[in-house]
């Protein structure tokens, strides 16, 4: 009974470790990334997957005229991109707590009144 237990949990193993050595070939990205390129022709906004289960590290896309590249995230555009969304995040977050505490506000001074028959 023993065995049957560590055999089945040794196959568990060996199918978890095989699994972890493809999560590296489903990242967009490959380790060819744009060099230096002028801000001005980059169209839209980037596209950034933080790490998880399918790719392991952090991905920046781009796109420049029409064609999608990758941005290394530890270069100076990538890190200027990196913060630059963040800071959007961060105004997001405020705004939108702004918003809700003044509909709350607004909602708790209005009065309602009922008639009785």
């Amino acid at each position: 009974m023993k065995s049957a237990v560590i055999a089945f949990l040794t196959c568990l193993l060996v199918l978890y470790v095989q699994g972890q050595s493809d999560n590296t070939k489903k990242c967009k990205c490959s380790n060819s990334y744009v060099g230096r390129i002028n801000t001005k022709v980059i169209k839209g906004m980037p596209d950034i997957y933080h790490p998880s289960v399918f790719c392991l590290k952090t991905e920046i896309i781009i796109t420049v005229a029409d064609k999608k590249k990758c941005v290394n995230p530890e270069s100076p555009l990538g890190k200027i991109i990196l913060q630059n969304m963040s800071k959007q995040k961060k105004n997001e977050a405020v705004s939108m707590t702004t918003t809700t505490s003044q509909t709350n506000t607004q909602s708790s001074t209005s009065h309602h009144t009922t008639s009785t028959m």
